[in-house]
């Protein structure tokens, strides 16, 4: 008798889930190394802010009282509408919203333009992005943008001459890099210099830079200007355990800053349909990295309890699929130009304040906090606000598949409710924010019209030109540009 035998197959492998609980991201803590990095980088700027600011004479207010200490806290790429002072109901932010409490909040605050490097410029010298002229270029242009010229007196450049120790610590390793002259007027700037994370960010997160700005708050023995400026919330995304509300909304390959994601961002940029559940995954991504920044901003509102001035704002929002964008730097609708505006400190009443404000108010702000004179040519936002953007980033206007949506220049006024949005390839958009607050019927009949405004508004701004290739120092590298997504 013959047996025969057959091996059976084997049970077919089951897929390695990879969304959902399985999309979370297990985040470890700053590497040893790491940290003990960043301790000798922030000694060493402290002893060199120090040395600068010994032979200047010591900023005082009138009557000889000693000037105070001002904080400036930017938070790249958080909406408004994602916080809880600003009505968002997800709990993202319940340390900001605390300390918010006790700050004028402004309810209407615009970005100059809807990405880092305008909106910082703007900050810095009080003027709109087209007369600083530190933006993006055109197809012509080789660079990824054009910085602020050294010619402009910027406010840190002010407060330092008057006698203030000047300090700057930015998560923002690409367009806050000093070849593009955000660093002008800072004893030291530490941003690109720190050691990489071996985490696998390309930006230096939060859980880093808290140290270093408790650190920095902590050495403040004479009248002091601490500048920082946090990237969490800036792709790529990391939904981090213990972070995301819920995790079932994930789905792991369509996250930005994973591979699967350049494909749907493509589908979506060229016009096509966007999924619900895409569009899930990025709110709860983007939403968690806004938790894990909260929870840092509240050790560090703690730490910044003696400064006199703390001014919270962000640069500029996010598209998390609204209009059919993603990300930033690409049109001047509401989800990437209203964003939050907060500041505690002497003359600010804790409350709402619905007056209109800008990126760039928060140069005369500032410059009033520490008692100096504000020059006329330092702008005050008035019953309208202006943002815009030219073109976007070099990597999508570049885009075979869809860069020629992005060659144009577009601009945005908004007064009161209404709000009109012009291009330069002819388009004309025009909302009432109280009844269509998602700009979804773009022909309003706006009673009156805003287009006299615009029009004088643009006549009494005339475009600066750029600082010109090749007379500014070298741009980061594509590697640098690249870990945060700005060039492919």
């Amino acid at each position: 008798i013959l047996l025969l035998g057959c091996t059976p197959d084997p049970p077919a492998a089951k897929k390695k889930p990879r969304d959902g609980e399985a999309a979370l991201v297990d985040w470890a803590p700053v590497p040893l190394p790491l940290a003990a990095a960043d301790r000798t980088a922030m000694a060493d700027a402290i002893r060199r802010v120090d040395a600068a600011a010994a032979s200047r004479p010591l900023p005082t207010l009138g009557g000889g009282a000693p000037a105070p200490d001002i904080a400036i806290v930017v938070l790249d790429t958080v909406r408004a509408d994602h916080l809880g002072t600003y009505g968002y109901d997800r709990d993202t932010s319940p340390r900001l919203d605390a300390w918010a409490q006790g700050a004028t909040v402004f309810t209407r605050a615009y970005a100059d333009g809807p990405w880092t490097l305008p909106a910082h410029a703007s900050m810095f010298t009080g003027l709109p992005a087209r007369t600083h002229a530190a933006r993006s270029v055109g197809l012509d242009d080789p660079r990824k943008g054009a910085p602020l010229a050294e010619s402009f007196y910027t406010v840190p450049e002010r407060l330092r001459d008057a006698g203030y120790r000047t300090l700057g610590l930015a998560g923002n390793r690409a367009f806050l890099d000093p070849a593009y002259g955000l660093s002008q007027g800072f004893d030291a700037w530490l941003c690109e210099t720190l050691a990489e994370d071996s985490r696998g960010l390309g930006y230096n997160a939060a859980d880093r830079l808290l140290p270093m700005a408790t650190t920095a708050a902590a050495s403040a023995r004479r009248p002091t200007l601490l500048f920082l400026n946090f990237m969490d919330a800036h792709t790529p995304y990391k939904p981090r355990r213990g972070y995301v509300k819920d995790p079932s909304k994930l789905v792991r390959k369509v996250i930005p800053g994973n591979k699967g994601a350049r494909k749907v961002v493509t589908s979506l940029l060229k016009g096509g349909a966007l999924d619900p559940r895409v569009q899930g995954s990025w709110v709860e991504a983007y939403d968690s990295e806004i938790r894990f920044l909260d929870e840092h901003l509240g050790t560090l509102f703690e730490e910044l309890s003696a400064f006199e001035y703390v001014f919270v704002l962000a640069d500029h929002g996010e598209y998390l699929g609204e209009h059919g964008l993603v990300e930033h730097a690409k049109d001047v609708y509401e989800p990437v130009i209203h964003v939050p505006f907060m500041v505690k400190g002497p003359g600010y009443t804790p409350g709402r304040d619905n007056r209109m404000v800008q990126s760039h108010d928060l140069a005369w702000m500032v410059l009033e906090a520490a008692g100096l004179p504000v020059p006329p040519e330092v702008e005050r936002t008035g019953e309208f606000a202006v943002s815009e953007l030219h073109y976007t980033l070099k990597k999508d206007l570049t885009n075979k598949d869809y860069g020629a949506r992005f060659n144009r220049v577009r601009r945005a006024l908004v007064a009161g409710e209404h709000k009109l949005i012009v291009g330069s390839d002819g388009s004309r958009e025009s909302y009432d924010l109280g009844v269509d607050p998602g700009e979804l019927r773009p022909g309003a009949a706006l009673e009156p019209p805003l287009d006299p405004l615009d029009a004088a508004w643009t006549a009494a701004h005339p475009e600066t030109p750029l600082v010109p290739v090749g007379a500014s120092a070298p741009e980061p590298s594509d590697e640098q540009l690249r870990a945060l997504g700005y060039v492919e």
